[in-house]
């Protein structure tokens, strides 16, 4: 184990897990107002007197997300720090919504970069009661504050299909495995933790954990994952990956709040624009 001091002067804790080198460093994201957007109910109910909706109004859903995903040059080691250089071009979801198609309340976001034959992405969120209990490779992190990345096979997708899963903490606990597709997180009993994702993770959390009240700020997740691990050829790039990310807030006195990018039933869209290694 070693210790140094990350930007804000707090401890740095260096240490490796099966799924590879979890490194916890320091953070400046960019904090920028939240968003909110409304995809559904912006507009008013009509008066009793207008024709009925056709037949197919109701079932009209917002298209999956898509993003296209830049090549970064250079292999990305993972720290949790937010290197303005690197990351000012990534692909940005901007505010995760809820499931009201609202900005998610605590506000969290996540930027994506390929290269090296592997995926990677920063994910931020704001928390003020910071929750992470687990200490173990494939602990229960989806009892604490956690983000959920997901990725799925190829379409068609049959119903039995499974999907990939890698959950991490604001400590950098990271568990993964397989899940059926409609499976929120890793504490979904039909999921199993046998899978090896071989990625890689750098957090940073500012606040105290475990102690409620005490008004925390925030936290990140640095993440490397091979492309190949995922079911995506390093040797193709210009592929589509089908992935949705999914943080819920662990709160103490309320509805667990959630944010989410795409959805089990409409995958967002990771599309890897061509690069050079």
């Amino acid at each position: 184990m070693l210790r140094a001091h990350g930007l804000f002067g707090t401890p740095v804790v260096v240490r490796a897990v099966r799924a590879g080198a979890i490194l916890l460093s320091c953070v400046a994201c960019n904090r920028g107002p939240r968003e909110a957007t409304a995809t559904q109910g912006s507009h008013p109910a009509p008066e009793s007197n207008a024709p009925a909706p056709g037949p197919t109004a109701a079932t009209v859903l917002p298209p999956a997300p898509a993003l296209d995903v830049p090549w970064t040059a250079g292999a990305l080691r993972p720290t949790g720090h937010f290197d303005v250089d690197r990351w000012a071009p990534a692909a940005n979801t901007h505010t995760l919504l809820d499931e009201s198609g609202r900005g998610a309340v605590p506000v969290n976001e996540v930027r994506f970069l390929w290269g090296q034959s592997h995926l990677y992405a920063f994910f931020y969120a704001g928390d003020l009661d910071l929750q992470a209990r687990a200490t173990q490779h494939d602990g229960p992190v989806w009892k604490d504050d956690s983000v959920v990345f997901a990725f799925y096979p190829s379409a068609p997708r049959p119903a039995e299909a499974l999907k990939w899963v890698v959950q991490v903490t604001p400590t950098g606990v990271l568990a993964d495995g397989t899940c059926p597709l409609a499976a929120n997180d890793l504490g979904d009993p039909r999921c199993s933790l046998a899978w090896e994702s071989g990625a890689r993770v750098g957090t940073d959390y500012d606040g105290t954990l475990n102690k409620i009240g005490d008004n925390d700020e925030e936290w990140a997740v640095e993440l490397s994952i091979p492309l190949k691990s995922i079911g995506t050829s390093p040797d193709a790039p210009g592929a589509t990956i089908a992935a949705t990310v999914r943080r819920c807030e662990m709160a103490h006195d309320g509805a667990r709040a959630c944010g989410l990018w795409g959805s089990a039933d409409r995958p967002g869209a990771l599309r890897l624009v061509p690069g050079r290694d």
